[in-house]
């Protein structure tokens, strides 16, 4: 035959296929709430790097809106907890599940032959958490920051463990020039009465700021009870809850004004991060992590006494170009070397990996 004759040249390609870790992310996102935002962002984080799978505990929470949301706009697959495999492999990477350990739920995730790494985000133990250290059940910790690490130390003592910042996605927190008549100073947290000082309402009077307009963003039943004693004029907003948008809420405020009880220790700061990306200035109290936070006098203030919140507020309120200008640090310095995403990203890929 005519082609018998022909030479076949055949390309030859040399096909690398890496897998990639298999992450199993237990938790559920939400815009509300520090652990459920930061969820939401390491969806997004971790996609690229891993096989991710999220594991949410109940049905109910397929048909939430906000977690909804959270899948379709990283594209990771979902599974309910007690859908999955009895025998796996990889990692269950469980962030701020408050019954993780008490209910049996580590046993069984252990039994199952994934590794379990843990991530408390809060300053106080879970109940069940030391034992289930005790037990081995925990393979790696994760911590928020050294200030948080010095207080599980001791407990955590063998545990291998990795201490990455909170990633916040600036693209959620656009920076917004300030155009308010007057000033306007406030808070976001959630709504627990121990993250607001005894005085609250009074402290931020006492600022003596002339015609100062007041929102704070997430108010409840728990803290009406609490400031009872307090009449709140028509210059106070108190908003519940997501009546907003974060971001919204943030960007309506110059200052971002944090003073808590007494007995309140924060691992981290989230929400003084989403306010500088806005252009809120975070005026804060000095200790906890927010010295690794705020550039004294740069792109905010550590603050140690009332008189120095008193200080820097009546310093910004009367210079209007200082407070322009610290504004864009504060957002450029939150997006350039807080939120940057390649060194988180390289943070999470080698602790995940190890």
């Amino acid at each position: 035959m005519w082609f018998q004759n022909l030479l076949f040249v055949v390309p030859y390609f040399e096909f690398v296929v890496v897998m990639k870790r298999k992450v199993y992310l237990f938790g559920a996102p939400g815009k509300v709430g520090g652990a459920a935002a930061k969820i939401w962002d390491l969806l997004m984080l971790l996609r690229e790097d891993f096989d991710l799978c999220l594991v949410l505990r109940h049905k109910r929470l397929l048909k939430d809106r906000e977690i909804q949301e959270a899948v379709r706009e990283s594209g990771v697959r979902v599974e309910l907890e007690s859908k999955l495999p009895k025998r796996m492999e990889g990692i269950a990477l469980v962030i701020c599940e408050l019954d993780v350990f008490e209910s049996g739920r580590a046993e069984r995730i252990k039994e199952r032959g994934l590794k379990l790494y843990f991530s408390n985000e809060m300053m106080w133990k879970f109940k069940g958490e030391e034992e289930a250290v005790k037990q081995g059940l925990v393979d790696k910790v994760f911590f928020l920051s050294e200030y948080q690490a010095e207080a599980f130390r001791e407990l955590y003592k063998g545990v291998p463990e990795a201490v990455i910042d909170n990633y916040v996605e600036p693209s959620r927190f656009p920076f917004a020039e300030r155009r308010n008549a007057g000033i306007v100073l406030g808070r976001l947290s959630r709504p627990d009465p121990v993250k607001f000082s005894e005085d609250f309402p009074v402290f931020y009077e006492a600022l003596e700021l002339p015609e100062a307009r007041y929102r704070v963003m997430a108010w409840s039943r728990p803290l009406h009870e609490k400031y009872a004693w307090h009449r709140f004029g028509s210059e106070w907003e108190l908003q519940g809850a997501g009546a907003v948008s974060s971001a919204d809420f943030l960007r309506s405020l110059d200052l971002f004004v944090y003073s808590f009880g007494p007995f309140f220790k924060e691992s981290w700061g989230r929400a003084v991060v989403e306010a500088m990306l806005t252009g809120a200035i975070p005026l804060v109290p000095a200790g906890c992590h927010f010295g690794h936070l705020v550039g004294e006098g740069e792109s905010g203030y550590l603050c140690g006494s009332f008189a120095a919140y008193q200080e820097a507020a009546q310093r910004l309120y009367w210079d209007c170009d200082l407070r322009r200008r610290m504004s864009e640090r504060c957002a450029r310095y939150a997006r350039e070397k807080l939120c940057d995403r390649a060194a988180h990203c390289a943070m999470w890929a080698k602790a995940l990996s190890e």
